[in-house]
């Protein structure tokens, strides 16, 4: 007979500022822990380093993964370094993300990993266009320095 693995929680830096009960295997990356600031964040993380919190790095192969998802779903321009790396985690223990962040539930919905929010409600999964805020020009990815190659004001995500 063939047990199933627990299933594992990834959590986002939210997961720290709200109570909720933790029975499957939890994780998160060092981002999340550097990004925790006050007393009630710090708090909580002793509490579920207490109970079996696991804080580790993605491999680069998932991080990769990610950023290319991410264009796709156009929500590269908007997502953090820790952001891609909480998803890169879940991609690589096959785990459930626990945040409120739509723009990383957005990208993980577009690599098929499990999304659990928080207090929100759960994010739809969307399509990124960008837009020139000044001529009107569409285009399918971030220009890389996020301003319109027609006429140099700043363009901005729209949903398509």
């Amino acid at each position: 007979m063939i047990k199933e693995s627990p299933s594992v929680l990834i959590l986002d830096a939210s997961a720290f500022f709200i109570a909720f009960p933790v029975t499957e295997k939890i994780m998160t990356v060092p981002g999340v822990v550097s990004e925790l600031k006050d007393i009630k964040g710090k708090a909580r993380f002793e509490v579920l380093t207490s109970m079996g919190l696991v804080v580790s790095e993605p491999t680069s192969q998932s991080l990769k993964k990610v950023k290319e998802a991410s264009i796709r779903s156009g929500d590269g321009s908007v997502l953090s370094q820790t952001d891609i790396e909480v998803i890169a985690l879940a991609l690589d223990v096959h785990g459930t993300i626990c945040s409120d962040d739509f723009a990383l539930q957005n990208t993980a919905q577009y690599l098929d990993i499990q999304i659990h929010p928080l207090l929100q409600k759960k994010a739809e999964m969307r399509r990124w266009l960008f837009r020139c805020s000044g001529c009107g020009k569409y285009y399918d990815l971030m220009p890389v320095d996020m301003t319109c190659q027609i006429c140099g004001l700043e363009v901005r995500r729209k949903n398509k």
